[in-house]
């Protein structure tokens, strides 16, 4: 008598199919979820501590925690009317901020500040944002 093993067969198709199909499918979901995170949304910009800035020269230094990649295109000494500014961030001129928390320095010229006293920065973002950035200058 010989064993039919038709049946065995098609099972072991269909898993190998089922098996298939799952691997698609998280393939598939990786990709539609990295697409839309990639082009989905604004990256989140926070002032980590307070800064500090020097009253002598009009270099503040301070952190931010960005959630992706996004320049600084402009800067103000809120309450005055200096905007005259260079930007460093981590170390590389005119860079732009990235994943993780940034360090950034902001120079802005001619810029007479009392010593002790608190200033505000507000940035302005590539994607249309801002952020307020607190510093003491000292």
């Amino acid at each position: 008598m010989k064993m039919k093993r038709k049946g065995l067969e098609g099972a072991v198709t269909a898993l190998i199919l089922v098996i298939a199909a799952v691997i698609i499918s998280i393939v598939l979901v990786g990709f539609v979820f990295g697409i839309i995170v990639a082009f989905g949304g604004t990256p989140q910009v926070q002032e980590v501590g307070a800064g500090t800035i020097n009253p002598s020269n009009g270099v503040a230094t301070f952190l931010l925690r960005s959630s992706g990649n996004v320049k600084i295109v402009a800067a103000q000494l809120v309450g005055t009317t200096y905007t005259n500014f260079t930007v460093t961030v981590n170390g590389v001129p005119n860079g732009q901020l990235t994943a993780g928390i940034n360090t950034v320095t902001v120079q802005f010229s001619g810029a007479p500040l009392e010593s002790g006293a608190p200033y505000v920065i507000e940035l302005a973002l590539s994607d249309g944002a801002s952020v307020q950035v607190s510093v003491i200058a000292e």
